[in-house]
């Protein structure tokens, strides 16, 4: 995981499985940025499940690779 990733309250179940789905794909809340023109934007990490799914699929390209 990336130093500045903040657990979710052991509790939060929701929380946890979309972590769990994001590193699964990935996304070990690195730095994700989108192009818009010239400049490149740093983009913030979804919020819950639903939106994750699509952030996932936006920003495949910029997934890990953990199959090393």
């Amino acid at each position: 995981m990336d130093m500045r990733f903040r657990p979710p309250r052991k509790s939060d179940k929701k929380q946890w499985a979309k972590v769990k789905f994001l590193v699964d794909h990935g996304f070990n809340f690195q730095k994700i940025y989108r192009r818009e023109g010239a400049v490149w934007i740093r983009e913030r990490y979804p919020e819950d499940l639903h939106q994750a799914k699509e952030f996932v699929v936006r920003f495949r390209d910029q997934a890990l690779d953990l199959k090393k």
